[in-house]
C-alpha cells in the first residue's frame, strides 16, 4: 500500500470518528506516547494508519454489536492505535485467513490471540498480550464431560478452523482405537449450532469463549483444562517488523502500567488471562510450551 493510499484512509477514518467506547474511554484516558510511537516505522507513523485483522471468533475476543466492533480484540486494537497515535483501520476477517492476510501485506498485524507455535513463527512474528488455556464446550446434560484428550476416541467433536486445538485433535484422534471424528468451525457461534443439534459432541477452544457461551446458553458447560499459556498478537514479517515489534511491545507494556491494560479486561471478563508484560517473539525464538 503506498504512503498516499495510507493517508487517504487515515482521512476517512478520522471523519468517522472511530474512537475508544465512551465507557472505557472515561475509565483508561488513553493519551498518545511520542517516545512509544517514535519506535513505529517511519511508513506507518507518516501514515497514521495501522492496518489490523479482528478474527471474527466471538464474544468475549470479537463481535459486531449495532454495526460497531466490540470485544477484547477491537479494544486492544483502539487502545494500540491511541498509545502509537495512530487511527486504527480494523477488518473482520474469518480466523483462519488472518496469517494469510499478513503475509499479502493486507494487514499490519492481527489479533486472535494465537498460540505462537513454531509452525506459525515460519510466517510471522509475535508479540504477547494474554494468556489462555483450553476448554471442551458440550452440553450441560451429556455424559461427555472430557479431561483427558483420548476421551475423543469415537466421539464426534471440533475446534476453530485453523487453531491449535484442531491439530491437537487432529493428532490425539491418530492414536484412537475407534477414531474420532474431527470437525473444524469458523466461529464459535456455528459450533454451538453444531452442539445443540447433536451434530458433534464437544468442541475445543479457548476457556474466555467457552464461559460467554454458557453465559449466553445456560444448557452449555465446559469441561476440562488443556494447553495453556501466552497468546498474542501477529506482526507482518517484513523489512520495517524490528520496528514495529519494539512499538508494539511498548504500546502494551504501557497499557499494562498504566491500568488501562486491566481495565480493558475487566469490561470483557477476561481478567484471568492477564499478563505482566509483552514479550516478542520473531523466527528464530524458541516457542512457548504450551503443553498440548
Amino acid at each position: 500500500m503506498t504512503k498516499f493510499h495510507r493517508t487517504m484512509i487515515r482521512t476517512a477514518l478520522l471523519a468517522t470518528s472511530l474512537i475508544l467506547p465512551q465507557a472505557l474511554l472515561a475509565q483508561t484516558e488513553i493519551a498518545p506516547v511520542p517516545e512509544i510511537a517514535a519506535l513505529l516505522p517511519e511508513s506507518i507513523r507518516e501514515a497514521g494508519v495501522l492496518r489490523i485483522a479482528i478474527p471474527d471468533v466471538g464474544r468475549p475476543l470479537s463481535y459486531q454489536e449495532n454495526g460497531t466492533y466490540e470485544g477484547l480484540d477491537p479494544d486492544f486494537a483502539r487502545a494500540i492505535s491511541a498509545v502509537l497515535g495512530l487511527e486504527p483501520q480494523m477488518e473482520m476477517i474469518p480466523f483462519p485467513a488472518a496469517l494469510t492476510g499478513l503475509q499479502a501485506d493486507r494487514f499490519d498485524l492481527s489479533y486472535g490471540e494465537f498460540y505462537v507455535t513454531a509452525e506459525r513463527l515460519q510466517v510471522a512474528d509475535f508479540v504477547t498480550s494474554w494468556q489462555d488455556y483450553s476448554s471442551f464446550l458440550v452440553r450441560a446434560d451429556t455424559d461427555f464431560a472430557p479431561t483427558a484428550i483420548d476421551e475423543i476416541c469415537g466421539k464426534t467433536v471440533g475446534a476453530m478452523a485453523g487453531s491449535a486445538e484442531l491439530a491437537l485433535l487432529q493428532s490425539a484422534t491418530a492414536g484412537c482405537a475407534e477414531a474420532a471424528t474431527v470437525n473444524a468451525y469458523p466461529s464459535v457461534s456455528n459450533a454451538v449450532l453444531a452442539i445443540n443439534s447433536g451434530r458433534v459432541d464437544g468442541v475445543l477452544i479457548n476457556r474466555g469463549g467457552a464461559q460467554e457461551s454458557i453465559n449466553l446458553d445456560a444448557g452449555l458447560a465446559a469441561s476440562g483444562e488443556f494447553g495453556g499459556g501466552p497468546t498474542a498478537t501477529a506482526v507482518a514479517r517484513t523489512d520495517n517488523s524490528p520496528e514495529l515489534l519494539a512499538a508494539l511491545k511498548a504500546a502494551y507494556d504501557h497499557l499494562i502500567e498504566s491500568g488501562a491494560y486491566m481495565a480493558i479486561l475487566e469490561e470483557n471478563d477476561v481478567v484471568y488471562g492477564a499478563v505482566e508484560e509483552a514479550e516478542i517473539y520473531t523466527q528464530e525464538s524458541t516457542p512457548p510450551n504450551y503443553s498440548f
